[in-house]
This record gives C-alpha cells, sequence and structure tokens, in this order.
C-alpha cells in the first residue's frame, strides 16, 4: 500500500510539473519582449512621447477700431493658432464698462490665462481681484494705468514719453538742419495720461534740439474725425502753422485730410503709431513728415513666450519688459539709438 501511494505522488507531480513546462515554454523570450514594447515606441517618437501642452486664453482688446492693435490681436492669435492653443478674443470699443464685462465674461468662461491691452486699466480692479482669487495669471500688453495693488505676471509696451522724446529728436534735428529753431504748433491729443505722456515727449525731444515751440492751441480729440474737424478749427483760426503734432495715427491723419481739403501745405505734421496709410503719405515726401513706430506683433510674439515660459516652467518675468520706438520718415526707418 505505501509503495502504491507514493507512486501515485510521483505520478501526479510530474503531470503537473509538465503542465507548468507547456505552460510557460520560454519564459526569458516574454520577458525580453516586455522590454522591447516601450524601446520601440521611444524609437518611433525619437523619446519619451511628450505631454501634449494645452492652454485656454482670454485676450481682452480695449479697441479693435485701431489698426495698431488689430495687428496686436492677429499676431497674436496666429501665434496661439501655431501652437494649438485656444484663444477667446473680446473687444472693448474703448469703453470701460464693457471690457471690465468682457473680461468677468472670459474668466467665467474658465480660462486659464488672461491677457490684456487698456487705456483704462486702473477701471479693471474687479477683473484684477477675480484673477487673482481664482488663480489666473494676468500678461499685460501696451497699458500704462494699471489698478492699485492689481497683480500681475509681466507687462510689455513701449514707454510713451519715451517714444514721444524720439519723435521730438527727430523733428527738432530735421528743423535744425533746415535753420528754424522756432515754430508755432498746434498739438492734437486724447487728453489721457497715455495721450498726454507722448506729447510732452514730443516737446522735450524738440527742447533737447534747441527748438522753441510756441504752442498756439491743444485740440483733444478721440477719433479721425474729431481731429479733422479741430485742424478745421486751427486753419479758420490761425494764417500760418508752422508744425502740427499728433499723438496717434488718427491725429495725424485726421490733420493731413484737413490740410489738404483747405489747400495749406506750409505745416509740417508728426504723428505716431507707424500706420500703413501714414508711411504712405511720409513717402510722398509732402507736408507728413514722420510718425514714430512700434513693433505690437512683436509684443504679441513675445507676451506668449512668456506665457509659456510660465505656466510649463516656472519662468519669472521683469515687471515690465520695454520695447524701443522709432521713427519713419522720408528717410525710412530710423532707430531709437541712431537718433539719440
Amino acid at each position: 500500500m505505501k509503495k502504491k501511494k507514493w507512486l501515485a505522488v510521483l505520478t501526479a507531480t510530474a503531470v503537473v510539473c509538465s503542465l507548468a513546462a507547456c505552460g510557460n515554454t520560454k519564459p526569458e523570450e516574454k520577458a525580453e519582449e516586455a522590454v522591447e514594447t516601450p524601446v520601440a515606441a521611444e524609437e518611433e517618437t525619437g523619446g519619451e512621447a511628450e505631454e501634449e501642452k494645452s492652454l485656454k486664453i482670454g485676450l481682452s482688446m480695449f479697441t479693435l477700431e485701431y489698426p495698431f492693435y488689430v495687428t496686436m490681436c492677429d499676431a497674436f492669435e496666429e501665434a496661439c493658432e501655431e501652437k494649438g492653443y485656444e484663444v477667446i478674443t473680446t473687444n472693448g470699443s474703448t469703453d470701460a464698462t464693457t471690457q471690465l464685462n468682457n473680461c468677468l465674461d472670459l474668466i467665467n468662461k474658465g480660462i486659464d490665462v488672461m491677457v490684456l491691452t487698456s487705456w483704462y486699466g486702473d477701471a479693471l480692479a474687479e477683473a484684477f481681484d477675480l484673477c487673482e482669487e481664482k488663480g489666473i495669471p494676468i500678461f499685460i500688453m501696451d497699458t500704462s494705468n494699471l489698478p492699485e495693488g492689481g497683480k500681475y505676471v509681466t507687462r510689455i509696451g513701449t514707454v510713451n514719453e519715451d517714444a514721444g522724446y524720439v519723435g521730438g529728436l527727430y523733428v527738432g534735428k530735421y528743423l535744425t538742419d533746415n535753420g528754424i529753431d522756432t515754430v508755432d504748433t498746434v498739438l492734437l491729443d486724447s487728453g489721457d495720461e497715455v495721450s498726454t505722456a507722448r506729447k510732452d515727449g514730443y516737446l522735450k525731444g524738440l527742447e533737447e534740439k534747441g527748438i522753441t515751440v510756441n504752442v498756439m492751441n491743444e485740440y483733444f480729440c478721440s477719433s479721425r474725425e474729431e481731429a479733422m474737424a479741430n485742424m478745421e478749427d486751427a486753419l479758420t483760426t490761425y494764417s500760418e502753422i508752422d508744425l502740427v503734432i499728433g499723438t496717434s495715427a488718427q491725429h495725424g491723419l485726421g490733420a493731413y485730410s484737413a490740410c489738404v481739403s483747405a489747400g495749406r501745405e506750409e505745416m509740417l505734421i508728426a504723428s505716431m503709431d507707424g500706420e500703413k496709410e501714414e508711411m504712405e503719405e511720409i513717402d510722398k515726401k509732402g507736408i507728413y513728415l514722420c510718425t514714430i513706430t512700434q513693433d505690437p506683433a512683436g509684443m504679441s510674439k513675445i507676451i506668449l513666450e512668456n506665457i509659456e515660459g510660465y505656466m510649463f516652467d516656472g519662468e519669472t518675468f521683469d515687471e515690465f519688459q520695454s520695447m524701443p520706438a522709432g521713427v519713419y520718415s522720408v528717410e525710412g526707418q530710423i532707430s531709437a539709438d541712431e537718433l539719440e
């Protein structure tokens, strides 16, 4: 009986071992296969597969009625499209209340990042506070006025007084080269902080070049039509004008239209923004002397790079990043360094 029991045990053991061997014929090959699969995947992708990066960006534009801001907006949207980021754009149409409501709407849509431009950033305090509460970082382009204590990652733009100063240097040099040291001047500006800083910069640059500026009148206007109407008034009031300074392309082009219509071409017109229509008139070598140029497309591209660095790599940036201004004249584009 004992012999039979041992034979049964041995037989069962042999069967079990045989079955186990059949189920794992070449265990070393299976181990190799398990290792080969991720290696092959790495070879096909050139390394570890990168995690797809996505962003939902809110772009709050104060206005899209001016070519400068249209260029800025288009450049930002195109750069986002190339990267595959979603961007929602709103237009405040130069109204601070409308822009604030736009910002609040963007926040409610679950954006990851807020980008804004404004003439009246200090009116957007509620949006700044809500972004801080929800952890939405803010990036700012071409905006001078900001709410007290409003937090943002970085701001990029051209210092308005510095830009005007560059224009004043160019006009001052042009005048002195032509033997002129005193000018009777009409000023066209919007009366806000940005426009005032630009105007002050122009006057400072002229003074630096030894030009005495006699300001006959300063007209406040927010559109090309208003600038044209004010210039028509100036042409009726003053029999001779030497220089017209506008603090935006709309001021310069409005003044130019009034002067051409009135057949008055004794003055020079100097303005800002570097719009295509301005450059076309300057190239005619008539009374439109120059315009100060900025780089709205360049600002957009840099801000998007900043956003990526901040969101994906934890980079930090200077509170303000300055974009230098230049001047477009009959001599072509002139940099600030050349003028200074």
